[in-house]
């Protein structure tokens, strides 16, 4: 009977060591998603000044410096569309935070995570679509440890 006993006190101490280490992943993904928002934001202001300067030095009329202005504006904007996505990644994950700070419901969060990828795969933004699989791929890993 001793021995029944110390088998569910060492199931019980393993789920819950296993529900701490998922809250713990969650957390540090949810600081590296925050820092990823904040160095694409860095590079945003980065794009804007390059391409305020590049738009500047526009004053030579020719083909190359308008393509140059226009790659530079496309790169710009597809950062923005990026970051606000990374931004609303952030702020659903956020969303099944408890007032204590505690991850809940994470299945449903890897669902709703799941499903915005493959909304953006479906319109064809691939590349935003992979942005998400990676936070999504990140997720699994940190909610379904082996």
């Amino acid at each position: 009977m001793g021995y029944q006993s110390s088998n569910n006190k060492d199931a019980i101490m393993s789920v819950v060591s296993k529900e701490y280490e998922i809250q713990e992943n969650l957390i540090v993904l949810i600081e590296d998603l925050q820092n990823c928002i904040y160095d694409f934001k860095n590079r945003i202001a980065d794009y804007s000044q390059l391409y305020n300067k590049a738009r500047n030095q526009r004053s030579q009329p020719g083909e190359q410096s308008e393509k140059l202005v226009d790659q530079i504006g496309e790169k710009h904007t597809f950062l923005f569309y990026k970051v606000e996505l990374l931004d609303y990644l952030f702020e659903i994950i956020s969303d099944y935070r408890d007032g204590n700070g505690l991850f809940q419901n994470l299945v449903d969060m890897f669902d709703q995570v799941k499903e915005i990828m493959l909304e953006h795969a479906e319109k064809e933004h691939y590349e935003l679509a992979a942005t998400v699989k990676k936070w999504y791929d990140r997720l699994a890993d940190a909610i379904y440890i082996k």
